[in-house]
């Protein structure tokens, strides 16, 4: 007889671990707060343009993501980024510049002076930190080590900007950058340690695909809705879960439903709800180590606020040639970086206008996002006009807010995971996934459920 397995949370760690449940026979039901699924993952068709309200792309690099997506029938849905969104632009000097993409185009970017790009050149004469490998190190103390602070301010500051909203003097480079702390602790040398591994890779098996930037017909959202289609799980949606009891071998999931309270058994539960929100969970007849649930309701969230704005084409000075424009902190402007949506994929606009979006706040200034409505996009108006030379009112407006956009991978992140790892052991059968601790990109959590799935099968077997 199958097994019965309640997720907490109906976003795409929810949804992709209950697709990876029921491929190993078990039976899932999701509880969901929200009158939606997918989390952040949703798109707006309104007066002609689409809106992504979060994710706005999903980046293919990884077997098991490419394998998925075939899995669900989407390979026909997929729109992959035209080729004029390659280039990617960092603010410096007040203007958008460029960012190298090859070697020979490191030689010759105005994004960097001649003596940071030599200081690139020398970075594996640079000695390695000495030491206990386990220091957790901010990202900002090892890149500036490594490769020099101009590298930091004009490449990595704002590349942290664009991915995690966040700030690298805070982030943890062992927690949001692994791979770089691996380079230097296996060659001595970001630089030898990459030549290496690609080296390494010639000839043998490994779990990489064919690199795709791509979106689908009806936006990310297709990929929640297909999701939904495909799995067998019931979604009780408006329906937070309040209380976790254990009785005997299972555990009774309590969960609000209007004004009543109601319950159902399970031999397994899977929490994929926001760190922030465990704290309202109610625990009888077993609880988890003492402290753990209030320290992880303490992991940092970066706040973030998405305009989207909508232009006449003839407005735009700028040829909105590449993915978007990333604005380095050392720039003072208000926002994070703009995407130029219509450049990357077709039918977001209407003719001849533009859809760009606009990121404002994060860790880095997020005093901005409480600021009212018309404030934070007046903030991206005027940034985008200087940075995009552009005139005249936007055609369209729209503001998404997320109060906890981002979870910060901040020194000492390794605390929470070890927290959550000493909840999974003290208590039978309770399992968590997410991007607090699978990382934070939709390709991060859709490559760690198969593995969620793995385990949990082979404890309830």
């Amino acid at each position: 007889m199958p097994s019965h397995i309640a997720i907490a949370g109906a976003g795409i760690s929810g949804l992709t671990t209950a697709y990876a449940l029921e491929q190993r026979g078990h039976r899932v039901t999701i509880f969901e707060a929200n009158d939606h699924a997918g989390g952040p993952v949703r798109t707006i068709e309104r007066d002609g343009y689409r809106l992504e309200t979060g994710p706005h792309t999903l980046l293919v690099r990884h077997r098991l993501v490419a394998e998925f997506l075939d899995e669900l029938g989407l390979e026909e849905d997929i729109r992959e980024a035209n080729d004029d969104a390659s280039t990617r632009y960092v603010v410096r000097n007040g203007r958008p510049v460029p960012v190298p993409m090859s070697p020979p185009d490191l030689l010759t970017t105005d994004l960097l002076t001649p003596a940071a790009r030599l200081r690139l050149l020398i970075e594996p004469l640079i000695p390695a930190r000495d030491g206990d490998d386990a220091v957790d190190e901010t990202l900002a103390s090892f890149v500036q080590r490594r490769l020099g602070v101009e590298v930091l301010d004009y490449a990595v500051d704002p590349l942290v900007g664009g991915i995690f909203a966040g700030d690298p003097g805070r982030l943890s480079a062992r927690h949001s950058f692994e791979r770089l702390v691996e380079f230097e602790e296996d060659a001595g040398s970001i630089v030898l340690g990459a030549i290496r591994s690609k080296l390494n890779s010639i000839g043998s098996e490994d779990d990489s695909a064919p690199r795709r930037l791509l979106s689908f017909d009806g936006g990310m959202q297709t990929l929640v809705d297909r999701l939904v289609d495909r799995i067998d799980a019931d979604i009780h949606f408006n329906s937070p879960v309040r209380k976790l009891r254990r009785d005997d071998d299972d555990w009774r999931v309590i969960y609000q439903r209007g004004n009543a309270r109601r319950g159902d058994s399970f031999d397994a539960v899977v929490l994929t709800m926001p760190t922030h929100t465990l704290g309202t969970l109610e625990w009888e007849n077993a609880r988890p180590p003492a402290g753990a649930i209030d320290e992880l309701t303490t992991l940092p969230y970066a706040p973030c606020c998405v305009v989207s704005l909508g232009f006449e084409r003839r407005r735009v000075g700028h040829a909105l040639d590449g993915f978007g424009v990333l604005v380095p902190k050392v720039e003072n402007f208000h926002i994070l970086g703009s995407l130029f949506v219509s450049s990357m994929f077709d039918a977001t606009a209407p003719d001849d206008h533009v859809n760009l979006t606009v990121f404002v706040g994060g860790a880095r200034q997020p005093e901005l996002t409480e600021r009212s409505d018309g404030d934070i996009c007046e903030l991206a108006l005027h940034d985008v006009r200087r940075l995009l030379d552009i005139d005249g009112a936007p055609q369209f407006t729209h503001l998404t807010r997320w109060k906890r956009a981002i979870p910060q991978y901040e020194v000492g992140h390794q605390v929470f995971l070890d927290h959550i790892d000493d909840i999974e052991r003290a208590l039978p059968q309770i399992y968590f996934a997410g991007n607090f601790r699978d990382g934070i990109g939709l390709p991060n959590l859709m490559q760690q459920a198969p593995e969620h799935a793995r385990r949990i099968d082979e404890a309830l077997s």
